[in-house]
């Protein structure tokens, strides 16, 4: 299903406009939106065919999954970005794509998200009775996909504080599953936010960039600053969650050594008990040994001080 809002300027009203009844040449003052979120293939393809999108530009618009892109004809500029779309990192589900097609009179959106919330913050804001400017839209689009990232990096500090803490005084397996499911998330975001601030990075220092046609220079580089900031703050947590890891492995590796120590010494002290034992222990017919009165206790006595002396000997050197 097509949704279409059209702004018409003779009566300076917005109404619901089936698309046979859109003026084949859209008047200058006139705004029109279409919502394809909710479109089929074929309802797709009539509205690219009707504003004659080339055909690369209109591949990338009609996929459900794309890297964030921008990229323009003559008229109109493409525009895919990733927006958050999950309540936390500890899962996802996958990103909220935001696909748009624009000129300075025609918005042509499709977005895919799960999230109630955020799909209805990314709704173009028409006011009654008063044109918009489509920049001023595409620009809420930026701004609201940022924002889907902000607010859970920045509720994510202090969890990852917490984690911290856990992982210093009681760091067990859970936890650690924990720490590298969300390390798998971070990693996933960072790459949809390195795409995204090399979209508005490249743009600053591009003479003729499709943004240009409708943001100044000192709003693409808000928009970069806001991405790139985005980008070192994941990197961080990433790089914290990293050292944590890190830090809980160094940790249980030294708990092992410590342990495999108490063995070894355990080991070293008990085979010279264990060879004499060994000794006599065995079934030959003479063993001149067995025939002394005192030789159980002389042995005894004899196993006893080994063990003790090596005690001593690990003590001194430091070993235990």
């Amino acid at each position: 299903m097509i949704l279409l809002s059209y702004f018409e300027p003779e009566t300076s009203n917005w109404r619901d406009c089936p698309l046979a009844q859109l003026p084949t040449t859209i008047p200058a003052d006139a705004r029109l939106w279409i919502n394809l979120n909710d479109a089929s293939q074929d309802e797709q393809q009539q509205i690219l065919q009707r504003f004659a999108i080339t055909a690369t530009l209109a591949e990338d618009f009609s996929r459900q999954r794309h890297p964030p892109k921008l990229e323009s004809q003559s008229d109109f500029t493409l525009l895919i970005m990733r927006g958050y779309a999950d309540a936390d990192f500890s899962e996802y589900t996958g990103s909220a794509q935001v696909n748009l097609l624009y000129s300075n009179q025609v918005l042509i959106s499709k977005i895919s998200c799960n999230n109630p919330t955020l799909l209805q913050q990314l709704k173009p804001q028409i006011q009654t009775a008063k044109s918009s400017h489509i920049a001023d839209w595409v620009k809420q689009f930026i701004l609201t996909v940022s924002a889907s990232y902000l607010e859970k990096l920045i509720n994510f500090e202090d969890e990852q504080s917490e984690l911290e803490d856990v992982m210093l005084h009681s760091g067990n397996d859970e936890k650690m599953t924990l720490i590298m499911r969300y390390r798998s998330v971070l990693r996933k975001i960072n790459r949809n936010l390195a795409y995204q601030k090399d979209i508005f990075s490249d743009a600053l220092y591009e003479e003729h960039s499709p943004l240009l046609r409708q943001f100044s220079t000192t709003e693409i580089r808000d928009f970069y600053e806001k991405f790139e900031r985005l980008h070192s703050m994941t990197d961080m947590y990433y790089d914290q969650l990293s050292d944590l890891v890190e830090g809980y492995l160094s940790t249980t590796s030294h708990q092992i050594n410590e342990r495999m120590k108490v063995l070894t010494i355990v080991s070293t002290i008990f085979i010279p008990l264990t060879f004499i034992a060994g000794i006599y222990g065995m079934n030959f017919v003479y063993m001149p040994e067995l025939q002394m009165p005192t030789a159980y206790f002389t042995v005894l006595i004899a196993m006893a001080l080994g063990g003790v002396s090596g005690l001593i000997w690990f003590k001194i050197r430091g070993w235990w």
